[in-house]
């Protein structure tokens, strides 16, 4: 069975006291222990293993969500923390309960929403009437894309969460709608090499797929030349760009025009 992500959000919060073990060790405290083969407990902290018995029980006040997508309690502790916030422990339901942003715990809807992040604006760059582009710096505008990747391992399940120290990454949005249309994600070197290009779907087929790939080239890839590379296109991305004239389909081939294929690792 695939794993489906869903970025739902709760129902509705509440206050309760959850079990934490203490290590007898190093003092630290985890909501679950692992065995070794010995049939110890197994700190996750210091890595030393004891007896079960020797670790004491801790109450800890901890916040619990009602899950939006399947209606479970879900208490937000490290054993339920996913890439970006608490998840659901029900894999047939794998739906993120809410974003962690530093020590707060944020309702997806509030993070799409632009105005959270109403910084962005501010350095935005006009694509067009209503589409703006905006590079990530911020570790709110990394928090906006994360919570879009993860849409986009829904409709992709190839997709990749990659280290944002190791690419660059833009988002792009309408202001006046408070919505954020989609992201791009490259890397640069002797070329620019474009990895990833997202629009959500209830934005698609409106020609922002193609504008956010144009400005990109215009912007940032002929800044190192001509020709661009591309990972990993899938179906409606080697769609777009045969429509854009950057690739040529040959019988079952497809082939680079104005780009290049990288291989996906």
């Amino acid at each position: 069975m695939m794993q489906v992500l869903r970025v739902e959000g709760s129902k509705s919060r509440r206050f309760a006291r959850v079990t934490f073990y203490k290590c007898p060790v190093c003092g630290d405290c985890y909501d679950t222990l692992s065995f070794d083969q010995t049939g110890l407990a197994k700190c996750f902290a210091c890595n030393q293993s004891s007896p079960e018995t020797a670790f004491a029980r801790i109450k800890k006040k901890t916040v619990i969500a009602r899950c939006a997508h399947c209606d479970a309690e879900v208490p937000f502790i490290p054993s339920t923390t996913g890439l970006i916030g608490p998840m659901c422990s029900d894999f047939a339901c794998s739906n993120y309960l809410a974003v962690a942003f530093g020590k707060a715990f944020l309702e997806p809807r509030t993070v799409l929403n632009t105005k959270w992040n109403n910084g962005l604006v501010g350095r935005a760059r006009r694509v067009s009437a209503g589409l703006l582009f905006a590079c990530c710096r911020s570790k709110k505008d990394h928090a906006v894309l994360q919570v879009l990747q993860v849409f986009a391992k829904q409709d992709d399940p190839r997709f990749k969460f990659g280290d944002s120290d190791e690419f660059r990454s833009a988002l792009c949005f309408d202001a006046r709608r408070c919505k954020y249309f989609g992201f791009l994600i490259w890397t640069e070197s002797k070329t620019a090499v474009l990895h990833q290009l997202f629009v959500v779907r209830d934005e698609r087929r409106k020609g922002i797929g193609s504008k956010m790939v144009n400005f990109w080239i215009e912007n940032y890839a002929k800044r190192l030349g001509e020709r661009f590379g591309i990972e990993g296109p899938n179906e409606a991305a080697l769609k777009l760009h045969v429509k854009l004239g950057h690739i040529k389909i040959r019988g079952s081939d497809a082939i680079g025009v104005k780009c290049h294929f990288v291989p996906t690792f």
